[in-house]
């Protein structure tokens, strides 16, 4: 299972996945005493928003986000509204999730394909150069060129004859992960270090058969 790193104040978790010795709801009522809040995102309600008005440029500084972006930096932004981190670059980006088939994308996904500049290791057949995240009514939101900005285009043009270079999970639809917003005083950089905070607030007799 992909580890969650956080991003700023916001990280995901799969709270089931931390084998806490404590009922979730136990565990969320911690989090929040503690300072914790969990946040609701709509990533493609959020990719949505930003078609007609993000702007595109190659190499857009990610500060620049959501107003300037380029493919990889838009959806490492939305990604990172949702508590997970991605690396910078759409070759990076498909090292990570669960890959996926493509008569089984869904939305959320990553879909990867071929571009003007294709990034590979050691098959230039499977070069990776354009990245948009789909939805669930097979089309892909993605930011395109200078001239369109991000728009919304159906799956299949997005991929083209030949262009389809893979999809990738990252939040699987069988585990429900949340996003939580940490208090200021709090340093949290990987979703485990939530299993900790909530170890550290039981009786030593809870705890102890985990730790």
């Amino acid at each position: 299972m992909q580890a969650y790193y956080a991003v700023g104040n916001r990280c995901a978790v799969d709270i089931a996945s931390l084998q806490l010795p404590v009922a979730l709801v136990t565990a969320l009522a911690i989090l929040d005493r503690k300072g914790f809040a969990v946040v609701d995102v709509d990533l493609i309600g959020l990719a949505r928003q930003c078609v007609g008005s993000s702007q595109y440029r190659r190499g857009a500084k990610l500060t620049e986000a959501p107003a300037v972006v380029d493919c990889s930096g838009f959806v490492k932004w939305l990604y990172g509204q949702r508590g997970l981190w991605l690396p910078r670059r759409s070759i990076q980006q498909r090292s990570l999730g669960e890959s996926v088939a493509l008569d089984a994308i869904s939305g959320g996904d990553l879909v990867f394909v071929s571009g003007c500049i294709d990034y590979y290791l050691d098959d230039p057949n499977d070069g990776v150069g354009h990245v948009g995240i789909a939805t669930n009514h097979r089309t892909v939101i993605h930011a395109a060129n200078a001239a369109l900005g991000v728009v919304e285009s159906p799956l299949d043009r997005f991929i083209g004859k030949q262009g389809f270079r893979g999809a990738r999970c990252y939040l699987p639809n069988d585990r429900e992960v949340l996003t939580l917003l940490t208090p200021p005083e709090r340093n949290v950089e990987i979703a485990d270090d939530i299993k900790w905070i909530v170890l550290q607030s039981l009786p030593q007799s809870s705890s102890a058969s985990v730790v």
